[in-house]
C-alpha cells in the first residue's frame, strides 16, 4: 500500500509540475487599498482606476512576488485606513510616514520612496525656510497625517522657532490647506511640490509660490498587523527593488530625480 501511495505522489507532482504548478507552493492573495485624492502618489483615474507612483511600486511588488497576487481598491484616507486596521483590506497605501503611533497600530513597511516637503505661500512673500515661520502660520493638517506628525518633531527640536500650528482632529483636504494661504488665512501650506503643483494646477491660482525644499521624511505601506508574512515578503520586494536602482528610476519617471540619492544627499537614508 506504501509503494502504491508513493506511486500517487509522484504521478500527482508529475502532473501539477506539467500544469507549470507546485504541490507546495500556495498562491497568496493581498487586498490593498489605495487612497483616491493624493496625487501623485495614489488617485484615481479618468476611468475610475488607480493610478500614481505608489501604484506602480505595487505593481512591481507584484510581480517580483510570484506566489502572491495583488487586489486594489480605491477609497478616501479615512475609510482606507480604518479598513486596514480591522483587517478589510491588508495593506494601506498613500504616502504614509513613520510613526509611533502607526508602528502601534499596524506592521510598516521598508521604505519605498521619500518625501520632500516645501511651503505654498504667497508671491510676496519672503518666507523660504521653516525658520522664517517664527510667529506665522501653517494652515491645519489632520492630526494623524504624518505631515502633522513631522511638523510637530521639527518644531520639537527647534523650540526657538515659534509657528502658529493646530491640528485637525478630522481628515481635511490639502486643496483647502492651500486655500487658507490664498485667502489669507495663514501665512504657509506644508507639503510636497508634487502635490502642491497639483492643485495650483487645478485650482489656477497665480499668486502663489512652492519653496525649495524644508524637510523630508520616508514613506511607507501599513500593513494589517495580523500579517506579518505580507511584511516579510513586500519589505523583501521593496529591498531589491532599491538595491538594482529600479525605484530610483521611478522616481526619476514620476518626480524628475532620483529621490533615494537625494535622501542620502539630505541624510534622511
Amino acid at each position: 500500500m506504501k509503494k502504491n501511495l508513493a506511486k500517487v505522489m509522484v504521478l500527482t507532482t508529475a502532473a501539477l509540475a506539467a500544469a507549470g504548478l507546485s504541490a507546495s507552493a500556495e498562491e497568496k492573495t493581498a487586498d490593498i487599498v489605495l487612497e483616491a485624492e493624493n496625487a501623485p502618489y495614489t488617485y484615481e483615474d479618468d476611468n475610475g482606476e488607480p493610478a500614481g507612483y505608489e501604484y506602480e511600486v505595487l505593481k512591481l511588488i507584484d510581480d517580483y512576488l510570484e506566489d502572491w497576487t495583488f487586489n486594489y481598491t480605491v477609497l478616501d484616507y479615512e475609510t482606507a485606513l480604518a479598513g486596514t486596521t480591522n483587517g478589510k483590506y491588508d495593506m494601506d497605501s498613500g504616502c504614509k510616514f513613520r510613526t509611533p503611533a502607526r508602528e502601534e497600530a499596524f506592521l510598516v513597511s521598508a521604505p519605498y520612496n521619500y518625501f520632500f516637503m516645501n511651503l505654498v505661500v504667497k508671491d510676496d512673500s519672503d518666507i523660504e525656510t521653516l525658520e522664517d515661520l517664527d510667529g506665522k502660520s501653517i494652515a491645519s493638517i489632520v492630526a494623524t497625517d504624518g505631515r502633522a506628525v513631522a511638523l510637530n518633531d521639527w518644531m520639537t527640536s527647534h523650540p526657538d522657532t515659534k509657528i502658529d500650528f493646530e491640528p485637525l482632529a478630522a481628515s481635511g483636504a490639502m486643496a483647502d490647506e492651500i486655500a487658507g494661504v490664498e485667502d489669507g488665512v495663514y501665512d504657509a501650506a506644508y507639503l510636497s511640490a508634487e502635490q502642491a503643483n497639483a492643485i495650483l494646477e487645478e485650482a489656477g491660482y497665480t499668486d502663489l509660490k512652492i519653496t525649495d525644499r524644508v524637510d523630508g521624511r520616508d514613506t511607507a505601506f501599513l500593513i494589517n498587523k495580523d500579517n506579518p508574512e505580507l511584511q516579510e515578503a513586500v519589505n523583501e520586494a521593496i529591498d531589491a527593488l532599491t538595491e538594482d536602482g529600479t525605484l530610483g528610476d521611478l522616481t526619476k519617471e514620476f518626480f524628475g530625480e532620483d529621490n533615494f540619492a537625494v535622501a542620502e544627499e539630505l541624510g534622511l537614508r
